[in-house]
Formats: C-alpha cells, structure tokens, sequence
C-alpha cells in the first residue's frame, strides 16, 4: 500500500467514525427525549388515578370502588418513582446536552434491583385490560373515565386509557433495542462500551423474567377459571394454594358394588377430585357457561403418599 492510499485510508476510516459518533449522539438524544415523554405519561397515569379514587371515595357509582382503581393502575406509582430517578441520572451525565463522548451505561446497571417493579405491573396488565373492557361498557363510567383524562391535561382524547395503561410495557421492552442501537454506534475502543454491553444483557434477562411473570399470571387466571366451573368448592382458593394444573383424569370409585366415575385433578400441591355435573338442559346458557362439576374432595399432596400398584389390585 502506497503512502497515498495509506493516507486515503486513514481518512476514510477518520469519515466512517466520525459518522458513526454522530449517529451515536442521535441514539443518545432519542434516549433522553423518549425517556422524558415516558415520565410525563406515568405522571398523567399518576393523576388520572388520584382523581379516579377521590371519585371511589364518594362511592357515587358502585362500579368505580379503590378496589377497581388498583387493579387498572397496578403499582404505577412504583414505576413513575424508579423513572422520575431513572430521567434524572440520564439527564445529569447528558448535560448540558449529549455528547459522543458521553457514558450511559452504568446508569442502566444502577437501576437494575429497581427495573424488578416491572414484574407486578405486567402480570398484572391483563387482568386490568380485561376489568377495563368491562367497566368500558357501563355509560357512566365511560364518562368518569373521559372527565379525568380532560382534568388530567389530555385535551386529546383519541387515545384511550387502555393505551396509556400499556406504555410501561412497551418501554421496558424498547431499552433492549435502544442498548442494540447505541452499541453498535459506539466504538469498541468507547469508555462505555462494555458497560452498555452489559447494560444490553442485562435488559434482556429483565424483559424476560417479565414475560415469565406475564405467563404466571396466565397460569393463575386459567385456575381461577377452572374453579368458576366447580359447584359447591370448599377450602381456600386454589390459586392460593396451587399455580398449575399437571394432569386431569378420570378414574372409577367402586362402593357396595356399585361402580361411580370420578374426575381427578392434580396441580402442584393439590389433588382435586369432583363428579361430573348432570347437564339437563339443552339451549341454555347456563349448561354451558355454568359449574361443570361436583366439588367431591381435595388432597394436599405435600402429606399424599403414593404407592405403585399393579392394574387390577
């Protein structure tokens, strides 16, 4: 290589990182931009349920009560605390303004007990979008709901509660793409950028344990379910006790001779067992939609021995 081309190297390698720091502080600057617009919705969401429960104190609409506005919100409170601290360490070592230079990704592992709050929200997230189709369907509450996002300072109100309600899950799954973007636009030479490759490795395994309790929290809405479907259950909730179901059979109970099917059901720590319910009528709802079985007994299977029997003993 001549001395020239050399030359026309070094300055074409000089170009490619001087592009690559630039787009570095656009990530940096959508970062911050998107992390102060996500701190203002938690805030509205933060008044939008102080006003909803001062309206559940006056207990002028039965369908509104504390209990209704905690299962909507969750521990939103939580999140806008952790974020308002989040916002306020990213804006300090920001300032004045991003910079190419500028390290973030200590920042992300500071947090990292604290991001755990996400856990409670998202399990939590189904269950408030169901209850909210619900309470959506009762013109009262629709009113309620409309009037507190006015008060709120949403004089839009094109988006509706539920959209709002999901932010913080789209959020923490956005920082995973974000930690992607700004290290491949950081050089491997970047003070920052082991930190942000371990800030990326980090924010995956956090939305992962999320979308584990999003599956946990399935689990115990199908148990809860099930019991709907139990006529005359007796004993604590099985969601109390249990968090999933391994197996369901049937087995025959013989007594005085006479030969009587049973259902069995055995979850983690409980072996349920019930009687099919006789189902008479025909074009009803409730044959459908009603108890589908007998509540007959349950086992604790922490104190169950088992023993291996030959067929026919």
């Amino acid at each position: 290589m001549t001395e020239e081309s050399r030359g026309e190297h070094r300055a074409e390698s000089g170009k490619d990182l001087e592009k690559q720091l630039r787009l570095r502080v656009c990530v940096l600057n959508e970062l911050i931009k998107t992390e102060r617009d996500y701190v203002g919705t938690l805030e509205f969401l933060s008044v939008f349920l102080h006003r909803l429960n001062q309206y559940a104190e006056t207990k002028l609409d039965k369908n509104i009560t504390e209990e209704t506005v905690k299962v909507l919100f969750s521990n939103i409170e939580e999140v806008l605390g952790v974020h308002r601290d989040f916002l306020s360490m990213v804006e300090e070592l920001l300032q004045p303004e991003p910079h190419a230079h500028h390290e973030i990704g200590h920042c992300f592992l500071h947090f990292r007990s604290r991001f755990q709050i996400y856990d409670e929200y998202c399990g939590n997230h189904e269950k408030a979008q169901k209850l909210l189709l619900e309470l959506n369907k009762i013109r009262s509450v629709r009113t309620c709901l409309l009037n507190c996002m006015l008060l709120g300072g949403r004089k839009n109100t094109e988006v509706p509660l539920e959209g709002y309600l999901v932010a913080p899950i789209q959020r923490i799954c956005k920082y995973p793409l974000l930690l992607k973007e700004l290290l491949k636009r950081t050089p491997k030479k970047h003070n920052d950028y082991g930190l942000l490759n371990e800030s990326l490795q980090l924010m995956k395994a956090v939305c992962s344990s999320i979308n584990e309790a999003k599956r946990q929290m399935e689990k115990l809405e199908i148990l809860e379910e099930w019991q709907s479907h139990i006529e005359g259950w007796e004993g604590s909730n099985i969601t109390d006790t249990c968090t999933e179901m391994l197996m369901q059979g049937i087995l025959l109970k013989i007594s005085a001779g006479n030969i009587q099917e049973r259902i069995f059901f055995l979850f983690d720590k409980l072996l349920v067992y019930c009687k099919k319910k006789n189902r008479r009528l025909k074009n009803s709802k409730a044959s459908t939609e009603g108890p589908r079985y007998l509540f007959r007994g349950r086992i604790n299977t922490e104190v169950m021995e088992v023993e291996n029997m030959d067929d026919g003993t």
